[in-house]
């Protein structure tokens, strides 16, 4: 009975949040094409390396980056949706009104993640098509890769729970979460190998989970398998992602709630 009141919520929160997304129809239409133009302009910039003699690696560079885009692009959405959920209903003033109903804030945080997916879905979707019939670039994804790419996204969303936390108390944190993903950006392998980076910086890449989700998405289209490896990292990530961002959305709410922080803007 619980189980079923706390998905009766959810979907109460899924609701609301699309109708909060179609309300602002221009910037929900400028949200769709802004991964088309995103995708466009790393397809071509593959193509010319693909036509000046690639990059030394197996497969060309234009499906290299299209994958790294198209899988980024996937796991960046989630992340940002479930990390500003809260800063959000600061926002618009609704923050302390969702506090006061009787429910873990965990829930209305994870509704906008969810919601995120299938944003995430109509972009990859988007995008897809786009690197395959504008630009004719294959990419060979199978049902498992697809999957595997989905459990990539559900291993960095408790992370975007940590950053949630964070906003109760600090309140602005675009910056902070530009400066992350510009991070992961390099770190990860989303434009080129993480090979090519100096050694202390490998190491570093290989603790964030968006590295393995690009290497297994990588491997599945070029060799038709995803490595164990990262199966196996990929629900580690999440479980532990998900544990960080429970403990630090209760501590910092604590801490607000303390400081008398958590209705001020």
């Amino acid at each position: 009975m619980e189980i079923k009141r706390y998905l009766v919520i959810i979907w109460a929160f899924l609701v609301r949040d699309w109708q909060r997304r179609w309300s602002y129809k221009l910037n929900f239409i400028a949200m769709l094409c802004y991964p088309i133009i995103w995708v466009s302009v790393f397809a071509l910039l593959g193509k010319t390396v693909d036509d000046a003699g690639g990059m030394g690696t197996a497969g060309s560079f234009s499906t290299y980056i299209v994958t790294g885009i198209i899988t980024w692009r996937f796991i960046r959405v989630g992340f940002f949706d479930s990390s500003w959920s809260i800063r959000w209903e600061q926002h618009i003033g609704t923050f302390k009104n969702i506090y006061m109903i009787p429910h873990h804030l965990l829930v209305p945080v994870s509704s906008t993640a969810i919601s995120g997916f299938t944003v995430s879905l109509l972009n990859f979707v988007e995008m897809w098509l786009v690197a395959e019939f504008v630009f004719g670039i294959h990419l060979n994804l199978t049902i498992y890769a697809f999957l595997f790419l989905v459990l990539a996204w559900m291993s960095i969303i408790g992370f975007g729970f940590v950053i949630a936390g964070i906003a109760v108390l600090y309140k602005e944190i675009q910056a902070v979460f530009t400066v992350i993903f510009f991070s992961f950006q390099f770190f990860c392998g989303v434009f080129f190998p993480i090979a090519v980076l100096p050694e202390p910086a490998q190491y570093i890449s290989k603790a964030i989970p968006i590295t393995y989700a690009l290497h297994g998405i990588r491997t599945s289209m070029n060799q038709g398998y995803i490595p164990m490896q990262d199966v196996v990292i990929m629900p580690i990530a999440g479980i532990i992602g998900i544990v960080l961002g429970i403990i630090t959305l209760n501590l910092c709410l604590k801490k607000a709630l303390r400081e008398g922080k958590l209705e001020r803007y």
